[in-house]
């Protein structure tokens, strides 16, 4: 007799137990002349949501492509192992056909028991047995330890499923997502952009900060985000009252919170905002606790240089890093100073002045004294109106000013330019007339060098 390889003998015991497990009136917006819809968009219509991505087990996946495509006004085009995939507006929907072995061998080859799930036209949910019980005790439990290796993607799926679905991995399966994040610090890893996209999915939680600890304690981490994991246990002093990577889980929790519709952009810079303290501290003899110097510019850097690792789109790792160079860069506490702030600064408000309400509320902590974020927070509505107001143009043109002066132009148009836009935007000018006194007074008082290279 053949022996039975471990794989091969888990797979079939798995389709042995294939079964339905209820029915569901739940239906997805749109369904093939026949087929299955199968994987996570099962899991979410039993748990009532509203999945956008479909995968669907077809006789004819070309055909249904087509007919999808047309019906929800998309565009259909193939993708690799004959699958054909709809795009429309948010929607995602992939037509496959059937493999060897049917719909219980599909079902035996996916990853977790919450997965391996298929719906029929009628609503019947068919899986394995064990399925009913992990979905109704929110349960991750993968089906075989192999599937971390076939998808290396998985574990940190199951990690992503448990912050956005809460859906908990069970001991054995948990025991198998640590072992695989030991193998990957030094092994094959997913592909970075399928990485970026379970760890926006993260980030872009409720429980955000919850998911990246969950990281931490798998391990995940530091397979994949190592410059983070270096500041677990780092310890800060001064002001700070927890270590590094705790600092920056509060720092992420209290932004998700108050500012619950922060994009992913804005938490990216929350969470890589002191990226760069673990290379840059120092021990001040003098005070008596470490120092981080210029984490704030050296951290856009390495933020710039993780999310280029992680296939970022390079507007979005520009506005990350540009938030993570300014974070420490704080209003002023009076009006006129708080307006030329708002204007020097007006690229990056008001997204800015959150990743400092949140750095500031984690710094301290339980011994901040009352009120010490909520007072830099009371600004923003202020800094809004600021932004609403500020100056788009200087009150006279380079034109006008070089006439005024009776100067050719050059170089030091510019800046008095800037400096002229800027006294509007403080409300020191206002007018044409005064103006031109803020010229006349500028060019006398700031650029003597100015006038004698622009003498005849």
């Amino acid at each position: 007799m053949v022996p039975v390889s471990p794989i091969r003998f888990t797979v079939a015991t798995i389709i042995r137990t294939v079964r339905v497990l209820g029915r569901l009136r739940a239906r997805p917006p749109y369904w093939p002349t026949e087929g299955y819809l199968v994987g996570g968009a099962v899991r979410d219509l039993w748990f009532g949501r509203t999945p956008r991505d479909l995968d669907f087990l077809v006789p004819d996946p070309a055909g249904e492509a087509e007919r999808a495509a047309h019906r929800l006004q998309g565009n259909a085009f193939p993708l690799r192992g004959g699958i054909f995939r709809v795009v429309a507006g948010e929607r995602v929907l992939d037509f496959a056909s059937l493999q060897k072995g049917g719909l219980a061998a599909d079902l035996a080859r996916r990853d977790f028991t919450v997965n391996a799930l298929a719906m029929n036209r009628r609503g019947a949910v068919i899986g394995p047995t064990v399925a009913r019980a992990d979905l109704r005790a929110r349960r991750i439990r993968a089906q075989r330890p192999q599937v971390f290796e076939e998808d290396p993607l998985r574990s940190l799926r199951a990690v992503r499923l448990w912050t956005t679905h809460g859906l908990r991995p069970e001991p054995r399966t948990w025991k198998w997502i640590t072992d695989h994040a030991r193998r990957l610090r030094f092994g094959k890893k997913p592909a970075w952009e399928r990485v970026r996209e379970e760890l926006a999915k993260i980030l872009e939680s409720p429980r955000a900060a919850f998911g990246m600890a969950a990281l931490e304690r798998s391990g995940l981490l530091a397979a994949y985000l190592p410059e983070l994991a270096a500041g677990v246990g780092l310890f800060q002093g001064g002001y700070h009252h927890a270590d590094l990577w705790r600092h920056t889980l509060e720092a992420l929790d209290f932004l998700v919170h108050h500012h619950p519709e922060a994009g992913l952009e804005l938490r990216l810079a929350v969470l890589l905002h002191d990226v760069a303290k673990p290379l840059v501290r120092q021990w001040d003899e003098e005070r008596g606790y470490w120092r981080f110097f210029y984490h704030d510019e050296d951290g856009a850097e390495l933020a710039q240089a993780i999310l280029r690792r992680l296939k970022s789109p390079k507007a979005e790792a520009r506005r990350v890093a540009g938030w993570i160079r300014l974070h420490m860069r704080r209003p002023p506490g009076n009006r006129r100073g708080l307006r030329r702030w708002v204007f020097e600064h007006r690229t990056w408000l008001p997204e800015l002045l959150w990743l400092q309400v949140a750095d500031v509320a984690a710094t301290r902590g339980p011994r901040a004294a009352p009120g010490a974020w909520q007072k830099l927070a009371r600004v923003e509505p202020e800094v809004r109106r600021f932004l609403r107001s500020l100056p788009t143009r200087p009150l006279l043109s380079g034109h006008e000013v070089a006439a005024l002066l009776g100067r050719a132009p050059g170089p030091w148009l510019g800046r008095l330019l800037r400096d002229l836009l800027a006294a509007q935007a403080e409300g020191r000018v206002s007018s044409q007339e005064e103006a031109k006194v803020f010229v006349l007074w500028w060019y006398e008082a700031k650029a003597p060098n100015a006038r004698r290279s622009a003498e005849p």
